[in-house]
């Protein structure tokens, strides 16, 4: 099992930071860009070789993202269910679909791949800015899982951002 940690800016319009391993060393590269409407981010690894870009889609009831994969040119959707208690989660790429289970509010999330746990997402708390932890139990799912605590993250801020304009 290999653990990475996500740690993004206090003020944020974009994010660059950096994904770090269990070791502390710099594993991956997050670069979020700059838009009024939408979410763009794109993933490098530690040589700065873009690994896969994210896109929230503008036009959906509930959120919805496009992972394009660069090397393999593959793709991944995440979209969100709608789920009374619970948030439910869909990842659905060529390797088959992906079922996130957890709660939002806590952000404690299960990735299950054909009923076995292939990873967590787990948010630190008592910290000034956002913390994540991911565990990848299956590193063969390392990059989507990476993806998906993106798009969680994404998704979070989202809700957070419309609970603030609602009050």
């Amino acid at each position: 099992m290999k653990k990475y940690y996500f740690k993004e800016k206090f003020f944020k319009i974009t994010d660059h930071y950096p994904i770090l391993d269990d070791n502390g060393r710099k594993a991956f590269f997050v670069d979020q860009k700059f838009k009024f409407l939408g979410y763009e981010a794109t993933v490098s690894n530690a040589n700065n070789l873009e690994i896969f870009t994210i896109n929230r889609k503008l036009i959906s009831f509930l959120p919805v993202y496009q992972i394009d994969f660069k090397d393999s040119k593959k793709k991944m959707t995440i979209k969100s269910n709608i789920s009374v208690f619970r948030k439910s989660i869909d990842v659905i790429s060529e390797e088959g679909k992906i079922n996130v289970k957890g709660n939002l509010w806590d952000y404690e999330f299960k990735a299950y791949f054909e009923g076995e746990l292939i990873g967590e997402v787990g948010k630190k708390i008592l910290y000034f800015t956002d913390q994540y932890q991911l565990k990848v139990h299956d590193e063969n799912f390392t990059e989507e899982l990476i993806a998906l605590c993106l798009s969680l993250n994404n998704i979070k801020d989202m809700e957070e951002e419309a609970t603030m304009n609602n009050n």
